[in-house]
């Protein structure tokens, strides 16, 4: 997909596309085009608003969106796009235009005077037939359509997507500006990806997102619910990690869990007892140690006589993690500010919440002046690498503070997702935050999350676990079953489906799926469109020897599952171990 974005919108020299919070719609209409093709396992690509497009950027291109007001296309760069619809099969998608402008008279559609708004929305276009009551109002405009142009869409019987076919191409216009709409109902994503899917003139695949709910829970390994009062609770146990087990195990459920590796003591020796290692430690104020080594028994704390065994906790994780049902993601370091020793000093140490925030705005000095090896990601990922063997794919910033800085550093450490409400998705070497992909709390079930057929994240801390047990977390997960939730899965599940850039390409013997090479801790769905013919009964995978049944729906339309693949080798890693080796002192755990 090319998408033609509002020049300035997506600045090349950005690492970092959105903010992770609510941008209005018109400071975001590329990005979120950008972001929809990723989700679907497309690649994409964006070129500004000019005079000219790159011939080279419209080789081989199934889709060109027009992310930016259709009314300033420029004339040249109009009659360019024409002249390669009439040569190629490439559809263009935009938003309709005002009458008599360049890109109106291409798409013999215009956008009317009057405005448009209803709930009851019905496609009728490529594809099997939808009609569903948004909830809430969605406003567009009218349509002025020419004799030859086919609607696909309406929106209380108003004219809401329209077609044309030109050459060998295809336009589609929009009554509606599709950020604003997506806002509105989640439907409007779900139709996004209808108008794609069908505006294709050659055979597509796509990821199948709807129904996805990834599951996230924050906290384990930190020190936080041992100092912070107002969130002071037991670590869980080794009963409550085998419920939690078979809780997931019943849903065929996998869990991420934002994990903390590293323990920091205050050094008071009256407040409580550390031991690492089984052994009392030598106390000394800001010193970090590994958080899957420590029990921390309470004296004269908030809860005196409270033990916090970070040792069980870990031994609880790696069980779950050897079934399949858990891996664990990087929730920063330690969660407390990155100098440890002026958290042990400050009096407000066990009161004051911004204490707890490592990776925030007002920490940005000590994490400027950090060598790299010292950084808290770099800390993180090494202990990661020490104590699970594994490579973490995704950021949890605690307590959901961070700076770009942070971001850019986690793209030099190759995570591939940042998890806070929003989500912000690796594109090559830059994070695109994703507006439409939410993460509600695990109390917050409702089917409206999964009308936009995207994935969910839902997100709980292990002190909900504490508190009220593990019956609480399966009792909200009948709720999102019940809600729509089909698979529950983790981040590393959508990281890996993130990877492959999917291809559906016919050859002599029949169809075959490319860019699907990457491993998959699960299998995967996704869907098959083949305009003007019919589904084979398989499809061959490129690089593979084996075929892919296919589940016809109806007339060139199906689905297949990928198959799960071994994860990539060790050797293959990136190694975040070496670089922090001088910082490691098993004998008094970890330097801070």
């Amino acid at each position: 997909m090319l998408v033609i974005a509002r020049a300035g919108e997506l600045p090349p020299e950005r690492r970092i596309w959105g903010t992770g919070g609510w941008l209005a719609p018109e400071e975001r209409e590329g990005l979120d085009w950008l972001a929809l093709a990723r989700l679907l396992g497309w690649s994409a690509e964006l070129a500004p608003a000019s005079r000219e497009l790159d011939p080279a950027a419209l080789a081989e291109r199934r889709w060109v969106v027009v992310a930016s007001d259709p009314d300033k296309l420029f004339e040249s760069c109009a009659e360019q796009l024409g002249a390669c619809l009439r040569e190629a099969p490439l559809a263009l998608v935009t938003r309709a235009a005002a009458p008599r402008t360049p890109l109106a008279r291409l798409a013999g559609a215009s956008r009317g005077s009057e405005p448009i708004a209803g709930r009851d929305l019905r496609w009728t276009g490529p594809g099997p037939p939808l009609a569903l009551r948004c909830r809430e109002p969605v406003a567009g405009f009218r349509l002025d359509l020419a004799p030859t142009v086919e609607v696909w869409a309406r929106l209380d019987g108003a004219p809401l997507v329209a077609a044309r076919a030109l050459g060998r191409g295809r336009v589609v216009t929009l009554a509606f500006h599709p950020s604003a709409a997506r806002d509105a109902a989640g439907a409007f994503t779900a139709l996004a990806k209808r108008v794609l899917v069908g505006a294709s003139l050659e055979p597509v695949a796509w990821l199948e997102q709807g129904g996805a709910l990834a599951l996230r829970m924050d906290d384990p390994g930190g020190a936080q619910s041992v100092y912070c009062r107002s969130w002071r609770h037991p670590k869980l146990g080794p009963d409550e990690w085998e419920a939690l087990g078979a809780a997931l195990g019943r849903r065929r459920a996998r869990l991420s869990i934002g994990y903390v590796a590293g323990f920091v003591d205050d050094g008071d020796p009256a407040r409580g007892t550390l031991y690492v290692d089984g052994a009392a430690a030598a106390r000394a104020p800001g010193r970090v140690h590994p958080a899957p080594a420590v029990r921390y028994e309470e004296r004269a704390g908030h809860a005196p006589g409270t033990v916090s065994d970070g040792a069980a906790e870990y031994r609880g994780i790696q069980r779950l993690r050897a079934a399949g049902l858990a891996e664990v993601e990087l929730h920063g370091y330690t969660h407390m500010h990155p100098d440890p020793k002026a958290w042990a000093r400050a009096p407000d140490r066990y009161e004051a919440v911004a204490w707890y925030r490592e990776l925030g705005r007002a920490a940005s000095p000590i994490l400027a002046a950090a060598p790299a090896a010292r950084h808290p990601l770099a800390l993180g990922l090494a202990a990661f690498e020490r104590w699970f063997a594994t490579r973490p794919v995704a950021l949890v910033n605690p307590g959901d503070e961070w700076t770009d800085e942070v971001l850019e550093r986690a793209l030099a450490l190759g995570l591939e997702l940042v998890s806070s409400y929003y989500l912000a998705l690796r594109d090559g070497e830059r994070f695109c935050w994703v507006q439409h992909v939410c993460s509600p709390y695990l109390d917050l079930p409702d089917a409206a999350w999964f009308d936009a057929e995207l994935p969910v994240v839902a997100t709980f801390h292990d002190r909900d676990v504490a508190l009220h047990g593990v019956g609480w977390v399966e009792d909200w997960l009948e709720r999102w079953e019940a809600a729509g939730a089909r698979r529950l899965v983790d981040l590393r599940e959508l990281a890996a489906a993130l990877r492959l850039r999917l291809r559906l390409a016919g050859d002599g013997s029949g169809l075959v799926l490319r860019g699907a090479q990457a491993s998959l801790p699960r299998p995967v769905p996704v869907g098959l469109w083949a305009p003007g013919r019919r589904l084979p009964t398989q499809i061959a995978l490129e690089g593979a020897t084996t075929l892919l049944p296919v589940e016809e729906l109806r007339p060139g339309l199906g689905r297949a599952r990928l198959p799960a693949g071994p994860l990539a080798p060790a050797e293959a890693r990136p190694s975040y171990f070496s670089a922090a080796l001088a910082c490691e002192d098993r004998s008094g755990g970890r330097a801070a």
